[in-house]
């Protein structure tokens, strides 16, 4: 990747002591996310904070008697405010063998070429064998369990879903993970049974959950520590200077301790994953176990999941499915119960997140809010809704006055067509899927939206979302414009979690969260904005990363 850079570069180690640098960035094209003072050309960082926003010359002028190499010419680099991920999923790898499927993620596999890539794999020798699927084969009705148990009978097999949402397994890893035929479902999920009662190998939502935990089990505290690392070291180089973890394959505690093992050099917000049991009350018992966090580790809220996705067809929508008539899939929690989790939400200090993916589950959760307390109780409490898919016009104002955050995922808007070039939402929905996913609307409503990404790895570039929000490549008059998109990705994700006074802008007073960006995301190529790099990224003043002739700020 070709990489401009300008001026005179500061050096000093990753290792300098607590006490933050005082620096002077200069000569620059400054977003700051703050309505008051949108852009400037300099600002001025003291004690880990930002001291004041300004041109050149004033910032220069308060340098006077500092070292020389505290000021740093940027020779108009662009620098924008630390990016929030507003929506992760870190998480080590499960140990076990990979068996290799072809035509991810859309349509994926057919269930015979992944019965025959799991059969491959039992070959190699014993052990867990994981596979990624595709809708063709979480939505095809055999007896999976049967069929599993046939292609590897000897070894533990899980299937999961390139979305997250569905589970497969054989006899062989239903006994590996203590599940029995008497098994009850609990609250919020379901076991797939055939016509006598025994399970077929479909586990849906909350036991998935569980099963997962059961699995990373296995994994040494070091390792999972290290997968940490590398997610933060990872966002780290894009400008990410906050994330949210949405921590659904550990428990809150193993999950916490393990993030503070890591020493993540970003700020970490985790959001632990409601997996009750018997009782809604259940899912709080993780906070009574889970440590409190650490320096930049918080543990921030709850979430729930209440539906699940439309690519299996679970998502609770109010008309049924374009491609299966009469299907309007199905919520996770009844009316009372979703009742009680908002009851006992208000009864705990955690903000509650909610993912929602469908416009009939999303009127739900609303209705039940304005059953529960009144619109006052709920704006106190900064309601998060994951995904809000399907947030119609007709929604909008209702989620305005209980003072909901979106938290929307454009990596969702990739139309990903099959072979015969019909994009999986537009197979799902229809024409709906057109106004599925707004941004835009959202917005001019009023609504705070943020975003993040809903995935790892490479997929959760910033800069390939931010370019999927200003195109929209589902319904382009619901695009944002560049700036809407990156204060949904700094200073809105900062709201969502509750910490703007202290995060999120370049503005005086705030913590100096900033990253000097390879190229200019307001004015590059729309094409090349996945391109971009962080130079230097800094947290609370001190460098998470830095890159090229900005290298020597690293340890």
């Amino acid at each position: 990747m070709r990489r401009l850079i300008v001026g005179a570069l500061l050096a000093v180690s990753l290792s300098a002591p607590a006490a933050a640098r005082d620096l002077y960035l200069v000569a620059g094209r400054i977003f700051t996310g703050d309505p008051d003072r949108p852009h400037a050309e300099a600002v001025a960082i003291r004690d880990g904070r930002i001291a004041a926003v300004g041109d050149t010359a004033t910032i220069r002028a308060m340098a006077v008697g500092a070292p020389p190499d505290a000021i740093i010419d940027l020779g108009g680099l662009r620098v924008i405010p630390g990016l929030t991920e507003a929506h992760g999923h870190a998480a080590p790898s499960l140990p076990g063998r990979t068996a290799a499927m072809p035509r991810l993620p859309w349509p994926g596999p057919t269930p015979e070429e992944a019965l025959t890539a799991v059969t491959a794999a039992a070959k190699l020798g014993p052990g867990w064998i994981d596979g990624e699927i595709g809708p063709l084969i979480v939505n095809d009705p055999r007896d999976w369990r049967a069929a599993l148990d046939a292609a590897a009978p000897d070894n533990p097999v899980m299937l999961r879903p390139w979305w997250g949402h569905g589970m497969l397994l054989n006899s062989a890893a239903l006994k590996a993970l203590g599940v029995s035929d008497a098994v009850s479902d609990p609250l919020g999920g379901w076991y797939g049974r055939r016509a006598d009662g025994r399970l077929d190998g479909r586990v849906r939502e909350t036991p998935e959950w569980s099963l997962m935990r059961r699995r990373a089990q296995a994994i040494d505290p070091a390792t999972t520590a290290a997968a940490y690392r590398a997610t933060a070291d990872l966002y780290a180089g894009w400008g990410v200077t906050s994330y949210h973890h949405m921590m659904h394959n550990q428990t809150l505690a193993e999950g916490v301790r393990a993030v503070e093992l890591a020493r993540p050099r970003i700020n970490w917000s985790i959001y632990g994953w409601a997996n009750p049991q018997r009782e809604v009350g259940d899912a709080w018992t993780m906070f009574k176990a889970a440590p409190a966090g650490s320096a930049n580790v918080r543990v921030a809220g709850i979430k729930w999941v209440l539906d699940a996705t439309p690519i299996e067809r679970d998502a609770s929508m109010s008309a049924p499915y374009a491609d299966r008539p009469g299907w309007f899939g199905r919520p996770n929690y009844s009316p009372p119960a979703l009742e009680a989790i908002l009851r006992a939400t208000l009864a705990h200090p955690q903000q509650p997140a909610f993912h929602v993916s469908g416009d009939a589950q999303l009127q739900a959760l609303m209705d039940a809010m304005e059953r529960v307390a009144p619109a006052a109780a709920w704006q106190a409490r900064r309601v998060r809704v994951e995904h809000a898919d399907g947030l119609t016009p007709a929604l909008m104002d209702q989620a305005r006055r209980l003072g909901v955050v979106v938290v929307a995922n454009p990596l969702h808007l990739d139309p990903m067509p099959d072979a015969a070039g019909t994009p999986l939402m537009r197979a799902r929905l229809g024409e709906r899927a057109q106004t599925f996913q707004p941004m835009k609307s959202v917005v001019a409503a009023g609504i705070p939206l943020a975003l993040g990404s809903d995935a790892g790895g490479p997929a959760a570039n910033p800069y390939l979302n931010i370019m999927l929000a200003i195109i929209d490549p589902s319904n382009p008059s619901e695009a944002l414009s560049r700036e809407e998109a990156l204060i949904a990705y700094s200073s809105a994700g900062a709201f969502a979690e509750g910490l703007e006074a202290s995060r999120g802008m370049i503005r005086p007073g705030m913590a100096a969260d900033m990253a000097i960006l390879s190229q200019d995301i307001l004015t590059a190529p729309i094409e090349a904005l996945p391109g971009t790099r962080s130079l230097l990224t800094l947290v609370d003043g001190e460098p998470a990363h830095a890159e090229g002739r900005f290298a020597s700020f690293r340890k």
